[in-house]
């Protein structure tokens, strides 16, 4: 039954996320388009995806297509293949001046960039969700990073390598790409300020780093195990787990480690279901495959938030600030792989994409939009880095190109960009095969 339900999930996560993808592709490409006309360069082919068409239609010189492969897409322009035999004309990508073809290059990354602006300013000047509570320790693991820097539960999250932490998402993105890298950790503990020393220590399950710390949060029962003690004993889906015997529960780890230390003693927790606060007596069972003690339920974390309006300057600069956070988290994980404080396998592929935008869009309509906005964000970063065959490489190329006044040989175009499409081949199949290593129904 787990795995039918796994499929099923996966078939709906396919066609929302492939939209999702599909569509930031749009935007890169129509940046590549736009640019192209308004520079006098006539454009062949206007195509999301790659492989055989599916859809298309011709307006003017341009065939506009939808094509079988949807991870990619491309705008392919008169006079840009260097094998190409043009002619000359004034309407050809070779024949343009310099900055123009730079123009071109960088239009379609800008185009992802604005569009991540754009949707994060709205989202801003809408009024988004944000944390009631200062980050607040609710949980730290036993040997971890955290534990071992000194931070205890109850401590304020005040900074992290002079970084402000302005929520768990966000201080955990920063700490994954700073594996074995010690930095001062400020914290605020009964009201008085100090200083930690924090290093994050790689986990090798995910190739990035973890600090071993949770937040203070609400833990609500997500899904019930049928026939097990907390269903029998009353338990929904939707209650907030706040006590266990009178202790209050910061977290879901909390709450999984003092069911199973009870070693079968029964419990008193203290549930709030609506605007009722009720006691349940609950008593755990010895689970043969771990041989830990539980009650059946899969508890969720669930951070109290409250909704923030922005006038348009707050707005613009809230939504300039997150897409700089962004773009730098691109640069620091592309950093932590080549330093190997990030691992390969922390790296996702089309296929963890399309499953983390069609679980951003389960989430809620923010999440999805802010998701869809990172997205954005990296596409436009790492097509801008010199690397070939992005954007990037090609800018390069034509810098190049302006210093020796004269392009680069075709021969060394050609084999610069074997071996760049070689690497990505590489490099794509490896994310890919721990993307499906990943689908959590295929491991059971």
């Amino acid at each position: 039954m787990h795995n039918l339900t796994g499929y099923w999930s996966l078939l709906y996560q396919i066609p929302v996320g492939l939209i999702g993808l599909s569509f930031m592709v749009f935007i890169h490409e129509l940046g590549h388009f736009l640019a192209a006309k308004w520079s006098g360069v006539k454009v062949h082919t206007f195509s999301i995806g790659f492989g055989k068409k599916l859809l298309h239609f011709r307006r003017g010189d341009t065939d506009y297509c939808l094509s079988v492969i949807p991870f990619g897409g491309y705008v392919a322009m008169a006079g840009e293949n260097p094998d190409e035999n043009g002619y000359g004309n004034t309407d050809e990508f070779r024949v343009k001046p310099i900055p123009v073809r730079i123009f071109i290059a960088v239009a379609g990354p800008a185009a992802n960039l604005i569009f991540a602006v754009f949707i994060l300013f709205c989202l801003n000047l809408s009024g988004v969700q944000e944390p009631k509570h200062a980050m607040v320790v609710g949980y730290v693991d036993s040997g971890s990073a955290a534990e071992k820097a000194g931070v205890r539960p109850g401590d304020e999250i005040i900074s992290f390598k002079g970084r402000p932490a302005k929520d768990w998402e966000n201080f955990m993105q920063v700490a994954a790409v700073e594996s074995g890298q010690p930095g001062p950790l400020h914290i605020r503990r009964e009201g008085r300020d100090t200083d930690l020393v924090l290093t994050p220590q790689m986990d090798p399950r995910f190739g990035i780093a973890l600090t071993g710390m949770l937040g203070e949060w609400e833990v609500t029962v997500d899904k019930l195990l049928p026939g097990m003690p907390a269903e029998r004993g009353g338990l929904e889906v939707g209650d907030v787990i706040e006590s266990v015997d009178s202790t209050k529960i910061p977290s879901s780890m909390a709450l999984v480690e003092m069911i199973n230390n009870s070693k079968g003693r029964t419990l008193n927790l203290g549930i709030r279901r609506g605007a009722q606060e009720l006691q349940l007596a609950l008593t755990p069972a010895l689970d043969p495959d771990s041989k830990r003690y539980i009650i059946g339920v899969y508890p969720a974390n669930v951070v109290p938030t409250q909704l923030v309006k922005r006038n348009v300057a707050q707005s613009a600069l809230a939504s300039l600030d997150e897409t700089r956070d962004d773009a730098t988290l691109v640069f620091r994980t592309f950093g932590g792989l080549l330093t190997g404080h990030v691992k390969l396998k922390a790296l996702s592929g089309p296929i963890g994409i399309v499953q983390m935008i069609a679980s951003s869009m389960r989430q809620s309509l923010q999440k999805f939009l802010e998701f869809v906005a990172m997205l954005n964000t990296n596409l436009g970063v790492l097509n801008l880095l010199p690397l070939a065959i992005t954007d990037g490489g090609l800018v390069l190329f034509l810098l190049i190109e302006a210093v020796r006044r004269k392009p680069l040989s075709l021969r060394t175009q050609s084999m610069i960009s074997r071996v760049g499409v070689s690497f990505f081949i590489v490099l794509f199949l490896f994310v890919t095969f721990h993307d499906i290593l990943r689908i959590p129904f295929l491991l059971d």
